[in-house]
C-alpha cells in the first residue's frame, strides 16, 4: 500500500502545482502592430524588457509601445470534443507482499483502448492488454468508458471505467492442472499533460479487480478452486 500512497501524492503535486500557476501575461501592443505575450522582467520610465514563453528576451522603447494589457494566456492546445482515440497505458498491478500459499505479489500490465469520444464526457472504445501476474498470465479483453472533468487546460483529469474478461494464458506443465480465465473491472482516476496539440502523457491511478479458475483433475479426484486478484493499478502512458 505504500507505492499506492506515494503515487497518489505525487498526483496531487503535479495537479497542484499547474493549477496554481498564473493564467495570465503581459501583453505589448506595438505600433509597428506587433503583439508580444510574456513575462516583463523590467520596465523603467524609457523601456520594457519583457520574456516570451520560448524563453525569447525583447526590449522595447516605451514610445514604441501603444498599450500595455493583462491578458488570459495564450494557449496552443487543441481539445479534441470528439472522434477516434487511442490510449496506451502500462505500470504496475499493486498488491501487499504475501507468502505461498496465498501468492499475493504485484504484476505488471499492459494495455491498449481504442475507440470514439461523443463529448468532454464520454468516451466508449474496447480494450485488450495482458496482466503477468506472479504464477499466473491474463490477456484481459474489455469495454472502457472514459470522460475528462475538464477541458483546454494543460493537464486534464480524467475519470475510467473498464468492464470484461480476462483470458487465461498460463502455461503449465502438469496436465492434470489447468486454468480458466474469468471477469474482471476496474475504475479509477487519472491525468493527461498535453505536450502536442491533443496528444498527451498519461498518468493514472485505480483498482483492478480479475476472477479466475483453477482445476486440479486426478483420476480419482476433481478439485476446482476460484480465486480473485485485487490489485491497485499505477499505470503512465500516452493518448491521442
Amino acid at each position: 500500500m505504500k507505492s499506492f500512497f506515494l503515487f497518489f501524492a505525487f498526483l496531487q503535486i503535479i495537479s497542484v502545482s499547474i493549477f496554481a500557476q498564473k493564467n495570465t501575461e503581459k501583453v505589448l501592443y506595438l505600433k509597428n502592430e506587433w503583439v508580444i505575450r510574456g513575462k516583463i522582467l523590467s520596465e523603467d520610465s524609457e523601456k520594457i524588457r519583457i520574456q516570451t514563453a520560448q524563453g525569447n528576451v525583447f526590449v522595447f522603447v516605451k514610445t514604441d509601445i501603444l498599450e500595455v494589457k493583462e491578458e488570459k494566456a495564450f494557449s496552443n492546445i487543441i481539445y479534441k470534443t470528439k472522434g477516434f482515440s487511442h490510449y496506451t497505458e502500462l505500470g504496475a498491478l499493486a498488491a501487499r507482499n504475501t507468502a505461498n500459499p496465498n501468492v499475493n505479489t504485484s504484476a505488471f500490465s499492459f494495455q491498449t483502448v481504442n475507440g470514439y469520444k461523443f463529448n468532454q464526457y464520454v468516451f466508449v472504445g474496447g480494450g485488450i492488454g495482458i496482466d503477468l501476474y506472479a504464477t499466473q498470465t491474463f490477456m484481459p479483453i474489455f469495454g472502457s468508458i472514459r470522460g475528462d472533468f475538464v477541458k483546454n487546460k494543460p493537464v486534464i483529469p480524467f475519470y475510467f471505467l473498464d468492464i470484461g474478461y480476462g483470458k487465461n494464458i498460463t502455461t503449465n506443465e502438469n496436465p492434470n492442472l489447468t486454468f480458466r480465465g474469468g471477469t474482471l473491472w476496474g475504475a479509477g482516476i487519472g491525468m493527461k499533460v498535453i505536450f502536442n496539440n491533443s496528444t498527451g502523457f498519461l498518468l493514472s491511478i485505480g483498482y483492478r479487480q480479475q476472477q479466475g479458475t483453477e482445476n486440479l483433475n486426478m483420476m480419482t479426484f476433481f478439485q476446482e478452486n476460484q480465486f480473485t486478484y485485487q490489485r491497485i493499478a499505477l499505470r503512465a502512458g500516452f493518448s491521442f
